[in-house]
């Protein structure tokens, strides 16, 4: 084994989870029988959560005649899938940002982009009607995560890695060729570390190339099209820094979809991911 890779696999035993309220709020929304009041026990278990929450429902994405002032009014007015997804990307963020990174812009970015590739995967399950709309959300959210590990432990390759993209070199291919593993592995590794659903796990690990994915292939197809879809409208990219993305041609049949349906939702997604970066705070 490389000692790149040792290192890596190292770093990925050590760093911080994602907030403990994160993990069981995925746990909790996946059971059949879960009532908002399950999920706002664990929710304002973490007060800076609990405020979070109230903010998003409160903002103008909602667009309520009245304030919600308590999590309790925020469960039955939005129902268990949304309030979970608000938890999620509330414990995301904060972890994302605020995690210490050596380039707070690189960080910023991946924020910006986890948030694109989760309204982008909501917006393309919708038309699919092969995957849950707020699962697709959450893959969205996290499927990039392994990206924290190589932000915030191994950043010295990021030149190397950007030298052998701009030769032509697949972008995962050269992070393999650098770390002994692409991001999505390191994530997928992240995942299982965190007590993701499995499912997830798998979806994370295989975003890039749903065909090697040995779950369910419509939930991996919806995190790869995400993606496809933040990287054909520059979502996150800084100069010089734009990455080629190979789109799979299978996603589309997985997900009954015509195949121009990235063209399709331009509008949309570019719509709906203005309001994500007003709603979420990016500049």
């Amino acid at each position: 084994m490389s000692t790149a890779l040792t290192e890596l696999l190292e770093d990925i035993k050590s760093i911080e989870p994602l907030p403990q309220v994160a993990t069981r709020v995925m746990q909790l929304a996946a059971q059949p029988d879960v009532v908002p009041s399950d999920l706002i026990a664990v929710i304002q278990s973490d007060p800076g959560t609990t405020a979070k929450v109230l903010k998003l429902c409160n903002s103008s994405l909602y667009g309520f005649q009245r304030e919600i002032s308590s999590l309790e009014e925020a469960g039955n007015r939005l129902g268990v899938q949304t309030l979970s997804s608000l938890a999620l990307t509330s414990c995301a963020g904060r972890y994302l940002r605020d995690y210490g990174y050596a380039d707070p812009e690189a960080a910023l970015a991946l924020w910006e982009r986890s948030i694109a590739t989760a309204v982008a995967a909501a917006t393309i399950a919708e038309r699919s009607a092969r995957v849950e709309r707020h699962r697709a959300y959450t893959l969205g959210l996290l499927e990039n995560i392994g990206q924290i590990v190589l932000l915030r432990f191994v950043p010295e390759h990021r030149e190397q890695i950007a030298a052998a993209i701009f030769s032509g070199v697949d972008p995962v291919d050269a992070e393999r060729a650098a770390y002994g593993l692409s991001h999505a592995e390191v994530g997928a590794r992240l995942a299982r570390k965190w007590s993701f659903p499995e499912e997830l796990v798998e979806a994370i690990r295989t975003h890039h190339d749903p065909r090697r994915s040995h779950g369910d292939l419509a939930f991996a197809s919806v995190g790869h099209l995400a993606e496809a879809a933040t990287h054909r409208f520059h979502v996150g990219d800084r100069p010089g820094e734009t990455v080629p993305y190979d789109v799979q041609e299978s996603a589309f049949t997985w997900l009954e979809l015509p195949h121009d349906s990235l063209d399709t939702l331009a509008h949309l997604l570019r719509v709906e991911i203005a309001k994500a970066r007003a709603i979420f705070e990016i500049a």
